[in-house]
């Protein structure tokens, strides 16, 4: 979502029609809370997961849900915000969090922390509840899971290749040669299986990869994008290297597989940065391979893993915070987390059940799960770099690396100009304020 003051001051006109339905109902005299989540099935089925025993435990609060089309869901809440009916309870990602609380979309979370002896702060992963503060120091979201990035592994592949699995402690050198190994070509040379894919242009991936070689992607405290480096020059180098000399990661323009189907579950690529939501669907599409899980690897200066998370908030003009505030402490109570964890959603935010069953089902993939768990303490906070996610400088990005995997320029000219569109877009913004 864009910090400009554009994207959160949108037009009003489609907020009427699209929420006029969503009335509050009275007539069975309870308290009834609007509970807003993105559209999907997965969202809506979590959402009665969490407030069924919510309703249970507080049988005079009625939680009414109100899906959104998660293409138009930030939209959707800065039109509430400007016409002055956001619900009650609002879903919320860490990359909303800047702007949501520059506009006083969101309400503050740490008085509410503060004076509740029985909210669970010990207990919340700190890198996670890092996700949720504001750059004021405050809490405007809860998280809902933990979310770390880790390498998911075709072991099918590996061991038709010869390799043993990765361990935790591999590297970024040894994945490049083991996505060589794991690389096919055919007769005429063109590449029928990769052995490696990211989201490249992502910055939950390039972040932590440009650190974990002495690179950054940002300099937040002076508003200044840092991708042209020498030391993150010299990443991206390594990265492009990889996929286009190497021809060992699959490029973002390559076609393996018919529309529509990924190919790390297609079988197609070896190894894939991916997320632990990903698992209940590789879990129904992957039952002809063995695959599994590792943390990422370690790079030359330091080993980072990028962290994120989804969660909830409060409305700041909510009417009914003190029963807000309590379904928002029911979703990260253990009861809350093993809802979230029977759903498949993700992995529970408490430590508590880092080795819970709600979340390891005997006998089902991947095998290392302690992989997720494990990655914490490797975890980059990346609340100061999430301006790279708005739209803007993602695309700037997105072009950068297209260009340095296409030849249409090398990566020192294709991230210095890069580098130079984020920081005039700083510049524009500082000189609006």
């Amino acid at each position: 979502m864009s910090d400009s003051k554009g994207s959160i001051i949108l037009t009003t006109a489609l907020l009427a029609a699209a929420l006029s339905g969503c009335q509050r109902k009275v007539a069975d005299g309870k308290k009834h809370i609007r509970f807003c989540v993105m559209g999907s099935k997965q969202e809506i089925d979590l959402a009665n997961g969490f407030t069924r025993d919510f309703e249970k435990n507080n049988p005079g609060i009625k939680v009414d849900i109100e899906p959104v089309a998660g293409m138009t869901y930030d939209s959707k809440l800065a039109m509430q915000a400007a016409a002055g009916t956001l619900p009650d309870v609002i879903m919320l990602a860490d990359s909303l969090i800047p702007t949501l609380q520059k506009y006083h979309v969101v309400e503050n979370l740490t008085p509410w922390i503060a004076k509740d002896a029985s909210f669970p702060s010990h207990d919340i992963y700190p890198q996670m509840m890092e996700t949720g503060r504001g750059h004021d120091g405050n809490i405007y979201m809860l998280p809902r899971e933990l979310g770390v990035v880790a390498m998911f592994y075709n072991r099918t592949l590996l061991r038709k290749a010869g390799l043993p699995d990765p361990k935790a402690d591999w590297t970024y050198d040894q994945m490049r040669a083991m996505a060589k190994k794991l690389t096919i070509r055919d007769a005429k040379g063109r590449v029928t299986q990769y052995g490696f894919t990211a989201s490249y242009a992502w910055a939950g991936f390039y972040a932590s990869f440009l650190a974990s070689f002495g690179g950054s992607a940002l300099d937040y405290k002076n508003q200044k994008a840092t991708l042209s480096s020498p030391a993150s020059l010299k990443a991206l180098q390594w990265l492009v290297d990889m996929v286009v000399i190497d021809r060992a990661g699959m490029p973002p323009n390559a076609v393996l597989t018919a529309p529509g189907i990924d190919p790390f579950v297609a079988g197609k690529v070896a190894m894939s940065m991916q997320v632990f939501p990903q698992v209940p669907m590789l879990r129904q599409s992957m039952k002809g391979y063995d695959w599994d899980v590792q943390m990422l690897p370690a790079g030359p200066k330091a080993h980072l893993v990028n962290m994120g998370a989804a969660g909830y908030g409060m409305s700041a003009s909510s009417a009914h915070k003190p029963e807000a505030w309590l379904l928002l402490k029911h979703i990260v109570s253990q009861q809350g987390q093993r809802a979230l964890a029977r759903s498949g959603s993700g992995i529970p935010t408490l430590k508590s059940l880092a080795h819970d069953p709600c979340w390891r089902p005997p006998g089902l993939p991947p095998r290392n799960l302690d992989a997720f768990v494990n990655s914490v303490q490797f975890g980059m906070g990346w609340r100061d770099i999430l301006v790279l996610t708005e739209p803007e400088i993602n695309d700037a990005v997105t072009m950068a690396f297209e260009q340095s995997f296409n030849g249409i320029s090398s990566v020192t000219d294709a991230f210095r100009q890069c580098d130079q569109r984020i920081n005039a877009l700083f510049a524009k913004r500082k000189a609006a304020e």
